[in-house]
């Protein structure tokens, strides 16, 4: 049986330090010390958890998809097999889903587990745990966006023919765009783990509904979407311009996203490259903000021992 009250049991160990009467353990504020701590803590909760086995095997489809085509149909223009690997697999599908893995679980899995307690026992505000665990999900959704990114244009441009250089340029850029997008995500995904208890479901459903069909609308509604952002950054950095047979050259991008470049060319009633990159930041600063204060005012329900 769960119980709402506070917990006031004595964990062993350094955890069992406690306040003397009277004195407010948080007047002097975390020390760096203990939010370094808990920041490497969670990393190794990550790196020894599942998560990341899951994450890696989604993300080797992109790469493993793109030997594939190469071993096949070797006349596929490699700057298409970019587009539709690079910018429409992972951005479409894996990042929401490797944020969602991460973020979901930044409170819930320490309520689920039961180790909430030792950790709202420490001399650390709960915003500033909020704010670290979700700092240590984005760093590891980061880290395995840029490996695998980088992965994926190996996969794409290793051994071809000519614009290796070009090629290379091309990965830094994606993984930076791809890097700002899952951060984004887990910004979002987070907060939505404060609303609801059923954060996986909710989760798909935005990432199905908003991410993946209001974002490929030409309304203004996309423009709360994280992927709409991501796409201008990538267009207006990079450009999609594929040599198609019979075809000519072709702007794929403009074509798939919804971009009217012929009445607009400059893209002028779309935001800029710099805009796009400040909402984007804008986002994951103020998600994680408003995810801190909701979590530093909210009574977390934990079991106490001999009771069941």
């Amino acid at each position: 049986m769960t119980t709402s009250a506070a917990p006031t049991i004595e964990p062993a160990g350094e955890l069992s330090a406690r306040p003397a009467p009277g004195e407010d353990r948080h007047v002097r504020g975390p020390s760096l010390r203990a939010l370094w701590a808990l920041y490497v803590l969670t990393l190794r909760q990550h790196l020894h958890g599942r998560r990341w086995m899951v994450s890696a095997a989604l993300f080797l489809l992109p790469a493993g998809l793109a030997v594939f085509v190469r071993a096949t149909a070797p006349d596929v223009p490699p700057r298409g097999m970019e587009f539709i690997f690079a910018f429409m697999f992972i951005p479409q599908a894996l990042l929401p889903l490797v944020a969602l893995l991460y973020a979901s679980g930044i409170v819930q899995d320490e309520q689920e587990e039961q180790t909430i307690t030792y950790l709202l026992v420490r001399p650390i505000p709960k915003s500033a745990l909020y704010a670290v665990k979700l700092l240590a999900a984005v760093t590891t959704t980061v880290v395995l966006t840029v490996l695998f990114t980088a992965l994926t244009y190996a996969a794409i441009y290793a051994g071809g023919k000519g614009a290796e250089h070009d090629a290379v340029a091309r990965c830094f850029r994606a993984m930076g765009v791809h890097a700002l997008a899952v951060a984004a995500y887990c910004a979002v995904f987070g907060l939505i783990s404060l609303l609801t208890r059923r954060v996986l479901i909710v989760g798909i459903l935005y990432a199905v509904i908003v991410e993946g069909l209001l974002a490929n609308l030409p309304l203004s509604v996309r423009l709360v979407t994280v992927i709409y952002y991501a796409r201008l950054i990538a267009y207006r950095g990079m450009g999609f311009v594929v040599e198609t047979p019979g075809f000519g050259q072709q702007d794929v991008a403009a074509q798939v996203w919804g971009l009217d470049v012929r009445t607009d060319p400059g893209l002028l009633e779309h935001p800029t490259l710099r805009a796009s990159v400040m909402v984007l930041l804008g986002a994951i600063v103020v998600g994680g903000a408003i995810g801190a204060f909701l979590c530093a005012r909210r009574e977390f329900h934990v079991k106490t021992p001999g009771k069941e």
